[in-house]
């Protein structure tokens, strides 16, 4: 059964030179991620933490990690690089988006 607060979200990117910061909003809660511009195909890692970091950052949403990356990589295309595909890397929560072109 889907969380109670999972239409009320939304994702904040914010560009600061080759890095930046990717926040993840669930009512009052966030969840922050640091991202940062890739090398030939890949346009962007976004480092998402592993599940042990997640349950000490984030216990609100322990339960629910990699449901929130998908959506954070999945904003991240929308958002910013439409042109692209993103790969999760489940056990470091490492989001590689690269260049479908």
């Amino acid at each position: 059964m889907e969380n109670a607060t999972a239409n009320n979200w939304r994702v904040e990117i914010v560009e600061k030179g080759p890095i930046g910061t990717i926040c993840y909003y669930e009512d009052s809660k966030v969840a922050s991620f640091e991202w940062e511009f890739g090398g030939g195909n890949a346009i962007a890692i976004i480092h998402g933490g592993s599940a042990p970091e997640w349950s000490e950052k984030y216990p609100w949403a322990a339960d629910r990690r990699l449901e929130i990356l998908e959506r954070v990589g999945n904003e991240a295309i929308r958002q910013k690089a439409k042109t692209s595909t993103a790969t999760l890397d489940e056990k470091s929560g490492i989001i590689l988006l690269r260049s479908q072109i």
